[in-house]
């Protein structure tokens, strides 16, 4: 067991001399303590704040771990490979069995990485998916507006377009807007 005079009690929030009976040392030393405490507390809040690029830390470390499963997989594949050749050269028969169980560790070991970077790969997916979907968020209401305000004027367009083409083809048929029926009206005959 560690002594507590190898231990840096202070760290503890406990005082490291003995204790003082005197009312007016133990109110200078709790005051002392409590800014001390209120200090560290302040510092150990700053590091526990959440980072501002959290996904792209993720990243990093998966990154790192990809590059590290990389160089262990060729390990072991060229373990694998070794004990294979191994295993079909030696003549002992308990060398030989040795060999083969040395090539089917490794054989174990290369389909655990590649289920592990199969893992990672779809990590990788997911906070791709999450970075999209916070991208969309952010600007999604901007975009539901322009989407909705792009909507309309295509439909204004299409509306004046077919306003157009019943005008054309009403004047084809009928010399106006109204066509024959409406040239009849004007005439007097079957109106008012």
């Amino acid at each position: 067991m560690v002594g507590t005079d190898l231990v840096d009690m202070g760290l503890f929030g406990f005082a490291a001399g003995p204790c003082e009976y005197d009312g007016r040392v133990a109110e200078r030393r709790l005051a002392e303590e409590t800014h001390a405490l209120a200090t560290a507390e302040i510092l150990l809040d700053l590091k526990g704040e959440p980072s501002e690029d959290l996904l792209g830390e993720m990243q990093d470390m998966l990154s790192v771990m990809t590059k590290e499963l990389r160089e262990r997989f060729q390990r072991f594949q060229s373990q694998k490979v070794r004990a294979e050749t191994e295993a079909e050269t030696l003549p002992d028969e308990a060398s030989r069995k040795l060999a083969q169980a040395d090539a089917k560790a490794a054989i174990e070991a290369v389909s655990l990485i590649v289920r592990t970077l199969e893992k990672i790969d779809s990590i990788y997916r997911s906070i791709d998916h999450e970075r999209r979907q916070a991208a969309e968020s952010a600007s999604g209401a901007d975009d539901d507006e322009a989407l909705v305000a792009k909507f309309n004027k295509l439909v204004d367009i299409r509306a004046a377009e077919l306003v157009r083409a019943r005008v054309a083809e009403e004047r084809d048929d009928g010399g106006g807007p109204g066509g024959a029926a409406s040239s009849a009206c004007e005439d007097g005959e079957n109106g008012p």
